[in-house]
C-alpha cells in the first residue's frame, strides 16, 4: 500500500514537472517573413518575425505606399503574444494588434500611430526561417566597425534572451545596417543573409574620413 502511494505521488510529480515543458513544445511558433503585395508600383509591405519565448516576439517592419507619393514606414520592436494575439504599443501611445494565423498576420492600428504609411493590413506568411532579402533596406549606408572583444555572441534579435547565431573573434571588421535597443545589426561576408545583432559597446567604430 506505501509503496503505491509513492509511486503514484512519485507520477503525480513527474507529471507536473514535465507539464511546463509539454506546454513549451506545444506552443505555436510564428516565427517568419510576412508579406502583401497590391501589385505594380502598389502598397506593399514585408515583417520579419522571430519569436523567441513563449510569449515574446521581435519584429521588423517596412511598408511602403506606392504611386504616386512612395511614402514608407520602418518600424521595429518588441511584442507579447498571448492565444495568437500579439500587441506592440510604443512611447507616443501607438499600438498595434497581431492577429496571427498558421498562415497569415493582420496588424491593425489603433488610430493613434503617425507614421507616413499605415502599417495596417493582412500579411501572408510566406517562409519559416528568416533571411534577410533585398525588402530590407539598411538604415545606414556608411557604418562599420571592428569587433573589440574575444568571441562575442552575435544574437537573432536585439536582445540578450535570443538564441546565439554565431561567435565573432576580436578585430574582426563587420558592417553595420542598422541599430536598436543598444545592438547592432551587422553584416560580415560569411553570413551576410543572416540577422546578426551584437551589443554597441562591443564594436569600435572606424572614423569617418
Amino acid at each position: 500500500m506505501f509503496q503505491y502511494i509513492f509511486t503514484s505521488m512519485h507520477k503525480a510529480l513527474l507529471f507536473f514537472c514535465l507539464l511546463p515543458a509539454f506546454f513549451s513544445s506545444n506552443a505555436i511558433d510564428y516565427t517568419g517573413i510576412y508579406s502583401y503585395n497590391k501589385g505594380m508600383n502598389k502598397a506593399s509591405a514585408t515583417m520579419y518575425l522571430t519569436h523567441f519565448g513563449e510569449d515574446s516576439a521581435f519584429f521588423m517592419l517596412q511598408a511602403v505606399s506606392g504611386m504616386p507619393d512612395f511614402f514608407t514606414t520602418e518600424l521595429k520592436g518588441f511584442i507579447r503574444i498571448e492565444n495568437s494575439t500579439g500587441i506592440y504599443t510604443s512611447k507616443d501611445s501607438c499600438k498595434i494588434k497581431f492577429t496571427f494565423t498558421s498562415a497569415s498576420c493582420e496588424m491593425t492600428e489603433n488610430g493613434s500611430c503617425t507614421y507616413d504609411f499605415s502599417t495596417d493590413g493582412k500579411y501572408k506568411k510566406t517562409a519559416t526561417k528568416l533571411k534577410k532579402g533585398v525588402s530590407l533596406l539598411p538604415a545606414f549606408s556608411d557604418k562599420s566597425g571592428t569587433i573589440t572583444i574575444d568571441s562575442i555572441t552575435c544574437y537573432s534579435i536585439p536582445h540578450y534572451s535570443s538564441p546565439s547565431g554565431c561567435s565573432l573573434m576580436k578585430n574582426v571588421l563587420v558592417t553595420i545596417t542598422d541599430e536598436f535597443n543598444g545592438f547592432y545589426l551587422i553584416e560580415i561576408k560569411s553570413k551576410k543573409n543572416e540577422f546578426l545583432w551584437v551589443p554597441k559597446k562591443n564594436i569600435q567604430l572606424a572614423k569617418k574620413r
